[in-house]
């Protein structure tokens, strides 16, 4: 399976899934005009590594995977596929499988962080909130 790697733009965040590092990064800012289109292939890169993770490599809590989710500004349409990608992940966490979040905000910026806490509760996955 093959990386993903998106630049960042104005009205999109930089996306770096990283499959041998088992790393996914989402930094920047989520706006994009068309959210669906945005994330589609995004969505389907992480659901087919999940499914595939799934079936062959995962039997213990030896599998570990780290997001990185560095946003300085998300719209409500982006949040939702932002839990929708978590919520793939989820399916790893719920096989014992150490799932890390680390999610980024700025001190003074607190709905950023409170997206992250409601993200986490939502989700029930820990999240590591880092102030930046």
């Amino acid at each position: 399976m093959e990386n993903l790697y998106i630049e960042p733009t104005e009205f999109t965040p930089k996306v770096n899934f990283d499959i041998k590092n088992r790393k996914f990064e989402l930094i920047g800012t989520s706006r994009p005009e068309d959210v669906v289109s945005f994330y589609e292939s995004i969505i389907f890169k992480v659901e087919t590594f999940v499914n595939t993770i799934l079936e062959e490599e995962i039997n213990s809590g030896d599998f570990n995977f780290n997001l990185v989710f560095d946003l300085d500004y998300m719209n409500s349409a982006s949040s939702k596929y932002i839990l929708q990608i978590l919520d793939y992940f989820k399916k790893l966490y719920l096989k014992k499988a150490p799932i890390n979040v680390d999610w980024y905000y700025e001190d003074i910026d607190d709905q950023i962080f409170e997206d992250g806490e409601d993200l986490s509760d939502v989700i029930k996955i820990p999240f590591n909130l880092k102030a930046r």
